[in-house]
């Protein structure tokens, strides 16, 4: 009796352990990550950004670039082409199409062996207003491979500028008695080598739409992570340069006066 006993209770087991490990063995499957087989998907690497067009009398027509990438798969560019497709969000942008901007093509490709490419949308400077500068809105419509569903559009802010030349070394008036450089980074974009504040010398970036300037970042946010903002002018008889400063929890709307040397 005791035998019978023993083989029902080791069957019993056995059958189980047979269960739990075929449970476990589903499960695994279900939980299972599939490596390298992800679907490619095609966007916009950011969702709205600002450029800078030189409104100097010529009414130049600007062949801006816009980059698209994609993501997928192992992280590598693929051995063939992947196709897109782009038109304008007419119920999103603040910019006519026609107007201020127009697109000549619709159709890209971002070669094999490659992730990125970008697509052109042609910027017509005469039509833009320095003081009321107007978004075109980039729309990504079709694709050989994934569309994203949230970075599949781009708001382009199309700002007019005028002519700028502040390049050049210049002496704070005021605070920290120093000498700075001044140095262009793109179309009326520049990075001033320090302000006149910290010991320490921190450059910062400004950008210089018709003699009014704007504090875009610098080496303490993109370091510590302090923002920094501020707004200022240029006076456009004596290329005097003031700035008023802030570096949260550090510097609020200080005044910077820069002279030309």
């Amino acid at each position: 009796m005791k035998n019978i006993i023993r083989k029902i209770t080791f069957i019993l087991a056995s059958v189980v352990v047979a269960a739990f490990n075929s449970s476990c063995d589903a499960l695994l499957d279900q939980d299972e990550t599939d490596f390298g087989k992800g679907p490619i998907v095609v966007q916009f690497p950011d969702a709205a950004i600002s450029s800078n067009f030189l409104q100097d009398g010529s009414g130049a027509v600007y062949a801006y670039e816009v980059p698209i990438e994609y993501f997928g798969e192992d992280g590598l560019p693929l051995d063939k082409d992947v196709t897109f497709s782009i038109a304008v969000d007419a119920t999103s942008s603040t910019a006519v199409e026609g107007t201020e901007f127009s697109l000549d093509q619709t159709e890209f490709t971002i070669p094999a062996g490659s992730n990125t490419a970008s697509a052109v949308i042609m910027v017509n400077s005469a039509n833009l207003d320095s003081n009321d500068p107007k978004e075109a809105v980039i729309q990504i419509v079709s694709s050989s491979e994934t569309v994203s569903s949230n970075k599949n559009k781009i708001a382009i802010t199309l700002q007019a500028i005028c002519p700028s030349n502040l390049e050049g070394t210049y002496r704070y008036l005021n605070g920290v008695d120093r000498e700075v450089t001044i140095t262009s980074t793109g179309t009326g974009t520049y990075t001033v080598s320090a302000d006149n504040a910290f010991t320490s010398e921190y450059s910062f970036n400004i950008s210089d739409i018709c003699n009014s300037l704007t504090v875009t970042g610098g080496f303490l946010d993109d370091n510590f992570g302090i923002g920094v903002s501020g707004t200022g002018s240029v006076d456009p008889d004596t290329g005097t340069i003031t700035i008023y400063y802030t570096a949260d929890g550090y510097l609020d709307n200080r005044e910077m006066i820069l002279e030309k040397l």
